[in-house]
């Protein structure tokens, strides 16, 4: 895995699923500047809330072909294995996929990052143990600033 850090405010990023961890991946992407799309025929409140501000857009549907078309990042967050299926089938060359239920299937995965106004810190375990990451970044937020963490 090569880490970078990407503008992601000038690309189409599509989150196809509307619950936990959908809500989850959107509140970071939005955070980074995107307006995602949002692709699911149920959503919490938090999405349902993102679209009404514009912060998100929402298509209150399951998915369908040509709901990837034009985006650089997509990310699978779906329990519904064919739908998956579908999804990762109509990946294109250019586009990077973050497939949440499987790894293997994915392109790219999330660090777990530490946001302060003048630094971000990022911590990896390549996808194998995210509590471990997040507690690791714990640990860092304390010795950085004991009195916040």
């Amino acid at each position: 895995m090569y880490p970078i850090m990407v503008d992601i405010s000038k690309r189409k990023v599509v989150v196809v699923g509307g619950g936990k961890i959908a809500t989850r991946k959107l509140q970071e992407l939005i955070r980074c500047g995107a307006q995602p799309t949002v692709v699911a025929p149920a959503v919490s409140p938090e999405i349902l809330e993102w679209a009404e501000s514009g912060k998100a857009l929402l298509d209150r549907r399951a998915y369908k072909s040509g709901d990837l078309d034009n985006a650089t990042f997509i990310f699978i967050c779906t329990d519904d294995p064919a739908t998956n299926k579908a999804i990762r089938s109509e990946i294109g060359p250019h586009q990077f996929l973050n497939d949440t239920t499987d790894r293997s299937n994915s392109d790219f995965i999330n660090l777990a990052t530490l946001r302060q106004d003048d630094y971000l810190v990022a911590v990896s375990t390549y996808g194998n143990d995210p509590r471990k990451a997040k507690q690791i970044l714990h640990e860092i937020a304390e010795k950085i600033n004991p009195t916040q963490a």
